[in-house]
């Protein structure tokens, strides 16, 4: 249903700290982490033929640079907070700032809906040494302020986070649209 319309895709928000497996061992590494997160859903969402329709991380990006006055950047936009709200409230609307952040967006980039990337966590896989990639991830329509969809997205097993977070952006994609 979302594959054809239009979609602003939020950076990645949040790295779980309770790391059972010893992925992310210093606060020095969730930046790097949610860069990765990021860029596997970028690429695996332009190799399904998405970006059409969906506007991803780095668009968001060139929006902002061009647009500093009217545009938060994209890292500045608090959404895993609304979605947390929203959540516990689902008949509510998406709260301050972030409704008229993502309204900002919206009207630039012509999209309907923001998908939000909220928290990756990772936990042991089903094999012996391997772990797995689990993105708690959200759909808010804009226009209407309201979340339509929340949900977990439980990546493949393997051997190291990049490699758990790589198979996570092709499992959503997955999702999406069938290869």
């Amino acid at each position: 249903m979302y594959a054809a319309q239009p979609l602003m895709v939020l950076p990645a928000q949040a790295i779980r700290t309770d790391d059972s497996l010893g992925w992310v061992t210093a606060p020095a590494d969730r930046p790097a982490l949610l860069t990765e997160v990021d860029s596997s859903l970028e690429t695996a969402f332009r190799a399904r033929g998405l970006t059409p329709a969906w506007d991803m991380v780095s668009d968001l990006a060139r929006t902002a640079r061009r647009n500093p006055v009217h545009v938060p950047r994209p890292a500045d936009i608090r959404a895993a907070d609304a979605v947390r709200v929203l959540e516990r409230r689902r008949d509510d609307d998406i709260p301050e700032p972030v409704a008229s952040q993502l309204r900002v967006y919206a009207g630039f980039l012509d999209a309907r809906y923001a998908l939000v990337p909220a928290e990756v966590r990772f936990e042991r896989g089903e094999f012996a040494d391997a772990g797995r990639a689990i993105l708690r991830v959200a759909i808010l329509d804009v226009r209407g302020s309201k979340l339509v969809f929340i949900g977990d997205i439980v990546g493949t097993d393997a051997g190291d986070a990049p490699t758990a977070i790589l198979n996570l952006g092709r499992r959503l994609a997955d999702l999406i649209v069938q290869r």
